[in-house]
């Protein structure tokens, strides 16, 4: 499971692959953990954005 956060574009919106031949089951706190994660990096993202950095890191 990958998330994608365009930090090139604020307006974009972040989206989430998951990619497996398989059908497999993800546990409801570790997606809920998962996507805390991915809105806190789109946070930083769109700030970094707004300041006029190139990009956001961790």
């Amino acid at each position: 499971m990958v998330a994608v956060i365009p930090d090139e574009d604020p307006s974009l919106e972040p989206t989430v692959h998951i990619h497996s031949h398989d059908e497999h089951v993800i546990p409801y706190e570790i997606m809920r953990w998962f996507m805390e994660q991915v809105a806190k990096q789109v946070e930083r993202c769109r700030l970094a954005f707004e300041q006029g950095a190139p990009e956001a890191e961790e």
